[in-house]
């Protein structure tokens, strides 16, 4: 019987890592967004956990975002909502959706301008 239950619980605890880490938003992640006028911009979006909340930082290869903390970030039922501001102090926001080790989803200006986003978690070293 207690070979039993040791076993149920090794396959429980086998069963449910990955669906942990399939909702999980820690990481390095990197993407490709199109900018109105502008063209493709890489983003490079880093979370950590941080006093039961999330921390994190995000650049991007046309320099338009501004080199500040992200603000705002939440995560629940696998989507991940961030705000962060452009150089000129526009507050923006992010909302994406984590499948795994990709994540997807939209920017949003205040302006009404929407963008698809989409990235990858890149291997932890």
């Amino acid at each position: 019987m207690q070979r039993v239950a040791f076993l149920f619980l090794a396959a429980l605890v086998v069963l449910t890592v990955p669906l942990w880490a399939a909702e999980n938003p820690v990481g390095t992640w990197v993407g490709i967004t199109e900018v109105p006028d502008q063209g493709a911009d890489e983003v490079t979006l880093t979370i950590a956990k941080s006093n039961g909340g999330y921390t994190g930082t995000m650049t991007d290869s046309l320099g338009m975002v501004a080199r500040e903390a992200l603000r705002d970030i939440a995560f629940a039922e696998g989507v991940l909502t961030i705000g962060f501001a452009l150089t000129d102090g526009t507050a923006m926001k992010m909302t994406l959706k984590i499948a795994g080790d990709k994540m997807a989803g939209e920017w949003q200006h205040p302006e009404g301008d929407v963008g698809a986003i989409t990235l990858e978690r890149k291997p932890a070293k």
